[in-house]
């Protein structure tokens, strides 16, 4: 084979196990199995090994749940910069705590509305 197919075939390898070993880092740091991050993506615990061990590379879709189960930045996954991690982990747990309050805020203009206060 060329030297070009064998470096490339090299370095997907070394970018497989890269991606796998984020996803456990990921996974451990969540507390969650295998198996409980397999329902929760609706595969199986085997076809979550083969994602930790760089085996099976997972579809966009799979990745795109993952970084939500886990609320880490798809950057996370695909090698960004840790310092840049640390920023945009900030920045998804600030999105997800103002979507929290704007949820319950509405909760409590429907209940105010609701509710004369008055009596």
């Amino acid at each position: 084979m060329p030297d070009i197919i064998l470096e490339d075939q090299q370095k997907r390898k070394e970018l497989m196990k890269e991606l796998g070993s984020k996803i456990k880092l990921a996974r451990d740091e969540a507390q969650m199995s295998q198996l409980q991050v397999g329902v929760a993506l609706a595969v199986s615990d085997k076809t979550i090994s083969g994602y930790e061990s760089g085996r099976i590379a997972p579809p966009i879709d799979k990745l795109i749940h993952l970084a939500d189960l886990f609320k880490k930045p798809i950057a996370f996954f695909l090698g960004a910069d840790p310092r840049e991690y640390k920023v945009a982990s900030r920045l998804r747990a600030v999105e997800i705590a103002l979507r929290d309050v704007r949820k319950q805020l509405n909760e409590i203009r429907l209940i105010s509305q609701n509710t004369d206060l008055d009596d």
